[in-house]
């Protein structure tokens, strides 16, 4: 559009001065003053009012590309600001963190790794709660059991593993093998349930406490099986495992960190 303008201006000044060029644009006699311009005079007054009509516009588009282009470099100028801001922002945050970082890491090198070790050989034979889960029959024939700690992962046990169970059932649950009393469950038909972990079963009572037979630091999936088709019955199972082997595959990471640590304290 700029350059529209700016060619209609010399076309439109350059005919205004041809017309006006090498003759006479005004007689001379005394006659009314529209009657004395000559049409050579009326063409150069026409591209002389058209080209200040062009100039203006000009001039007025130019001040508006102006105003425009000031208010989008004040806006360019405070995004700058606001951008300068949040990085500071974000600088000061990372600063805090490698600061909380180096403090982690020299209380983690002021650690001595062979104690953690030790702690876990010591603690080997104590019990503890690992895992849980709590399935809910709605007359599938099977099931794999899932992991209460992490719902994406499933329930994996070890040789030497307790298993605590309870079976809980409603009132409809009574006539698929289990009847409700004061709110436990009551095996009515024996195994009528069952869990198998590696190439064992496990038949289930009304609650019970088994203990799992395989490879000691081998985890073997479990499923649970309902050949009778049970509805309306959900399980409550508690894993207690003295296997230490799991104690130091969970603190294996720390005791890496550490030692990662006390090499390089920096």
């Amino acid at each position: 559009m700029g350059m529209i303008i700016n060619l209609a201006l010399l076309l439109l000044g350059t005919t205004g001065a041809l017309a006006a060029f090498g003759g006479d644009t005004w007689r001379r006699e005394p006659m009314p003053w529209a009657r004395r311009i000559t049409r050579r005079g009326w063409l150069a007054l026409l591209c002389m009012l058209a080209t200040l009509g062009v100039g203006i516009t000009k001039e007025v588009r130019s001040s508006s590309l102006n105003a425009e282009a000031a208010r989008k470099e004040r806006k360019l100028q405070d995004d700058l600001a606001t951008s300068n801001a949040a990085l500071g922002n974000a600088i000061g945050k990372l600063e805090s963190t490698q600061k909380a970082l180096d403090a982690t890491r020299a209380k983690l090198a002021a650690v001595e790794p062979s104690i953690l070790e030790g702690i876990i050989v010591a603690t080997s034979g104590i019990r503890r709660e690992y895992d849980f889960s709590t399935p809910s029959l709605r007359g599938q024939r099977s099931l794999a059991l899932v992991s209460g700690r992490d719902s994406s992962k499933p329930l994996r046990l070890y040789g030497g593993d307790y298993l605590e169970y309870h079976v809980f059932c409603d009132d409809h649950g009574r006539h698929s093998g289990f009847s409700a009393a004061n709110g436990r469950a009551v095996q009515e038909r024996p195994n009528s349930l069952a869990i198998q972990a590696g190439q064992t079963y496990y038949p289930l009572g009304a609650s019970g406490r088994q203990m799992i037979i395989g490879p000691v630091g081998v985890p073997m999936t479990a499923t649970l099986f309902n050949p009778e088709g049970l509805q309306n019955c959900s399980l409550k199972l508690l894993i207690e495992s003295a296997d230490r082997t799991r104690v130091a595959q969970q603190l294996a990471p720390l005791v890496e960190a550490i030692r990662a640590a006390r090499a390089n304290p920096q």
